[in-house]
């Protein structure tokens, strides 16, 4: 059966997308019953339900702030964090919309979008424990970030188990811009409705990538969650209840 995913784009919980990603997978769903423990698309739902309630400024924009690549961008989404719209799990978008089966679509699947009044982002997410890339996927989802980004600066976000090189299948550890540079020409080929040559598109890698591990998103919090302060102590035990969620999480999915 040709996996389509077809979300109800007015599904916008964060648990109902995880819901709706966890229906598509089969006998493989007994590998959950431990609650998805060391599976990226369950860390991702947890820690970021809890950024999207969190004052944005002082925690999801700190982990903008400290993350490495994409300086001038990531100062812009910096400076929009409290206007931007986060969509978890957002479904299949395709590179080849004509196609008349999923996989001859070109599918690209983020682990979410995000977007202020001048950024387009695509955001991906890997497990703390080892995972690889597969061999097209940051090709695709840098293209998926340049294409559609239209009048918006792209945004290609990577939540990483460990700092750069990173793993590809068939090629071992690589650099993210190798592991795009690798696949970018035959990406931009069969892909549509886009102008995009591969040189102007390797000529914005470094304006356009960003990382960061999910240890320092871990220090990050906890650092934040101490140097927060407010007068009200209703407030300020949901905060470290949301924040505290987030350290638990990264700490249990290691």
């Amino acid at each position: 059966m040709d996996d389509i995913r077809n979300y109800d784009p007015s599904n916008s919980s964060v648990l109902g997308r995880l819901l709706e990603e966890l229906s598509w997978v089969g006998k493989t769903i007994k590998n959950y019953r431990e609650g998805g423990r060391g599976y990226e698309n369950v860390l991702t739902a947890e820690v970021f339900q809890s950024l999207d309630f969190l004052p944005r400024k002082q925690f999801f924009g700190e982990i903008i702030k400290n993350s490495h690549g994409a300086d001038a961008t990531r100062k812009i989404l910096f400076d929009e964090i409290e206007n931007i719209d986060f969509c978890l799990l957002p479904g299949n978008h395709y590179l080849i919309p004509s196609g008349t089966r999923h996989q001859t679509k070109l599918p690209v699947q983020p682990d979410g979008l995000i977007e202020s009044e001048n950024i387009y982002g695509v955001i991906e997410a890997k497990r703390i424990r080892s995972s690889s890339f597969q061999s097209e996927q940051l090709a695709r989802e840098y293209v998926l970030a340049l294409r559609d980004s239209n009048d918006k600066k792209p945004l290609l976000f990577l939540i990483l188990g460990d700092k750069p090189p990173v793993k590809v299948t068939k090629h071992g550890k690589i650099s993210i811009k190798d592991s795009i540079e690798i696949y970018i020409e035959s990406v931009l080929e069969r892909t549509e409705r886009h102008s995009i040559s591969k040189e102007v598109a390797m000529a914005q890698v470094d304006d356009v990538v960003c990382w960061i591990t999910w240890e320092e998103i871990y220090n990050i919090t906890k650092s934040q969650k101490d140097l927060f302060s407010i007068e009200d102590n209703s407030t300020r035990a949901s905060i470290t209840r949301l924040a505290n969620s987030i350290i638990k999480s990264i700490e249990w999915h290691k």
